[in-house]
């Protein structure tokens, strides 16, 4: 039963900022590859625009909620890896072959711990491709300062989109980096 209280709300929107929205509609097409960790109305959102969604999400019965929208939605170009420790583990190690490839648009919405969170700040960089981008949700909280210092220090392009609100009307802010060479 879906009980969640956002999920399948607004059209799919994601929860994001809605500055982060628009620009994702300016840079996603029809042949974007998408990498999601955490999931919600942002997979299906995406899975309408881009080629491809590979996600990862930690929790049995929202990523049960996500597939049964992407049922309703009829959209079979989503993969979701349903593993509770994803953030500890190397990615590699459980994406199967011909989902570990580099993407356009990489979303980190994902755990909410510190640490986990830096763990994949380290990861979540080798798969984005020349020219995409990693798109770091929440930034705001203090508790990710430390992973905000390692994606600086990756010399990439960075956009910085101030705290404003969801289409919830929730606070939020997020960090755009984009990978130039």
């Amino acid at each position: 039963m879906l009980n969640m209280s956002y999920l399948g709300e607004k059209d799919y929107l994601p929860r994001l900022n809605i500055a982060t929205i628009a620009f994702l509609e300016k840079i996603i097409t029809p042949q974007s590859l998408v990498f999601e960790l955490g999931t919600g109305n942002s997979t299906i959102w995406f899975a309408k625009r881009a080629k491809r969604v590979v996600a990862f999400e930690d929790g049995g019965s929202w990523y049960r909620q996500v597939r049964e929208f992407l049922e309703i939605e009829n959209l079979n170009n989503v993969r979701i890896y349903l593993d509770p420790d994803y953030m500890i583990k190397i990615f590699s190690d459980i994406f199967s072959k011909e989902d570990a490839i580099q993407y356009d648009i990489v979303l980190h919405d994902g755990p909410s711990h510190s640490e986990d969170r830096l763990i994949e700040l380290r990861e979540v960089p080798l798969y984005v491709k020349v020219g995409g981008y990693l798109i770091s949700d929440d930034t705001d909280r203090k508790q990710f300062v430390t992973g905000i210092r390692y994606l600086d220090r990756l010399g990439w392009k960075k956009i910085e989109i101030p705290l404003g609100r969801d289409p919830w009307n929730s606070p939020k802010a997020a960090l755009i980096y984009q990978r130039l060479k």
